[in-house]
């Protein structure tokens, strides 16, 4: 026997725990921005169409990415607020819903699908592309008014701006106008 045909079962086994390690590190690394892991203050980007309710069109970013345009305010069998969005996550039988707002800062422009809270929102430049833009952050505060007298909430009017996009739990409003 040669010296290299009595060590080809090391080499054999050698490449087979690398590519194993190789396969549980790409894992660990796509589960890292598994919506399923969100906690409170976690941010989501999307990155489906249309509504948002799938687990696999999301995934976890930091809140300072551009992307991130959704905040996980709860994690709740049903997010009462019709103004939250949500995400479902879990399997058939123990499904969950991560509660979602808006991730907004004032000056930061949005492109809505559809309407809020049943179509996706992405962060985009302020420009063509945007839907619109949000002039104001009222965090603590669950009123229309804080954006004008006659600004209407946006349940009643979606697709007139400026309005007001209200949350009732956390209170927090959002200011919205063209961008």
């Amino acid at each position: 026997m040669t010296g290299t045909t009595r060590h080809r079962p090391l080499a054999r086994l050698a490449m087979g725990l690398a590519c194993v390690l190789m396969i549980a590190v790409t894992a660990g690394c796509a589960a890292e921005d598994d919506p399923s892991r969100a906690k409170v203050g976690s941010c989501l980007e999307a990155q489906g169409k249309g509504g948002k309710t799938v687990r696999d069109d999301f995934r976890l970013v930091p809140c300072t990415s551009p992307r991130a345009a959704y905040k996980m305010i709860e994690k709740d069998d049903r997010c009462g607020d019709v103004t939250n969005g949500y995400v479902e996550v879990g399997t058939r039988r123990s499904r969950t819903r991560l509660c979602l707002t808006l991730n907004a800062s004032e000056g930061d422009c949005f492109y809505q699908e559809i309407g809020f809270p049943t179509g996706r929102a992405s962060k985009v430049s302020c420009g063509p592309a945007a839907t619109y833009r949000v002039t104001k952050v009222s965090d603590g505060t669950a009123d229309a008014s804080v954006c004008g007298k006659d600004v209407p909430n946006w349940t009643k009017t979606p697709d007139v701006l400026p309005r007001a996009i209200v949350y009732r739990h956390p209170p927090l409003t959002l200011c919205a106008d063209r961008p």
